[in-house]
């Protein structure tokens, strides 16, 4: 939502000039109708501060004429803000002319209220757009449009998260998934992506699953021992191997590790990864467990 002159289209600019003009004419019917009083009172201090209610108000009109809003409240903000401002214009004529008190309660006070309230809905809904545009950023900026999973960037935040507590981690890559694309065109990669992505949605509880990139896929679950681990990647595995694409045969390699005492998220990745390596090149469809990696033996010099 950008402030634009593209957006004070000719219409907005004509609505502006005819509520200056309306705005003039009611300063001149008060100047003529009504008995004036001294023109001074405008400078003391309540009529300096009524021209400024005045002027904060009509700057904050066109400054609202200026923004791409939705229409609804665009239409809210613009007739709150109209009447308001054309109640401040009679307040500040207050100062210098002998308002009769019908004119003060309806033409000033009420009209007033009304524009203030009108505008307070407005910027309710103001505030509930940007909460909709927020939850719509942060859907596009943590998960991944094609599946609906969480991305490498939500995949970071969730790690870090549950580091201190210990977690453990699946890597998962589609087997041969090139020859989908390449055989029955990127439509229906995209399908099998997509339909992977609710499979580890329904079948990753209590983790979460997410797709880093491309066809390779993770799933972050709290600590998990050995057994307990290559149990649950093992039922993923036959799960995408009966469920997913039947017609295709589509399988998954998947690489299994749990976070070691003093060892680092990139650390675990990288143990991740060379699970998942070994699974692919002993044969693809299955399952590998990381091996814990010695810390180096260091040789005492003489």
């Amino acid at each position: 939502m950008l402030l634009s002159r593209k957006s004070l289209t000719p219409r907005r600019c004509l609505y502006l000039a005819s509520l200056f003009c309306c705005l003039v004419l009611l300063a001149a019917a008060h100047w003529w109708w009504l008995a004036h009083l001294p023109i001074r009172q405008l400078w003391m201090p309540s009529g300096i501060a009524e021209l400024l209610v005045f002027l904060i108000i009509l700057v904050t009109l066109v400054f609202t004429q200026m923004v791409d809003l939705p229409k609804p409240i665009y239409l809210l903000l613009t007739l709150g803000f109209s009447l308001w401002v054309m109640s401040a214009g009679v307040d500040v004529m207050d100062e210098i002319t002998r308002q009769p008190l019908w004119l003060a309660t309806w033409g000033e006070d009420m009209v007033r209220v009304v524009g203030m309230a009108i505008t307070a809905l407005g910027f309710f809904r103001l505030l509930e757009h940007f909460v909709r545009v927020q939850g719509q950023l942060e859907q596009l900026a943590h998960f991944d449009p094609l599946t609906q999973l969480g991305n490498r960037r939500f995949f970071q935040m969730q790690a870090e998260r549950m580091q201190d507590e210990g977690l453990s981690l699946l890597m998962l890559d589609l087997d041969h998934f090139k020859a989908v694309n390449d055989n029955l065109g990127h439509s229906a990669g995209d399908a099998v992506l997509r339909d992977l992505g609710a499979l580890l949605g329904r079948s990753s509880a209590p983790g979460y699953p997410v797709r880093l990139g491309g066809e390779e896929f993770a799933v972050l679950l709290p600590a998990m021992a050995e057994d307990e681990l290559l149990h649950y990647a093992e039922a993923l595995r036959l799960a995408v191997a009966k469920r997913l694409a039947p017609q295709l045969e589509l399988t998954v390699s998947i690489g299994a590790a749990t976070l070691l005492p003093g060892e680092g998220l990139d650390g675990l990745l990288s143990r991740t990864d060379k699970a998942l390596y070994m699974a692919k090149h002993g044969g693809r469809n299955q399952v590998a467990l990381a091996q814990r990696e010695e810390p180096p033996l260091w040789r005492q010099g003489r």
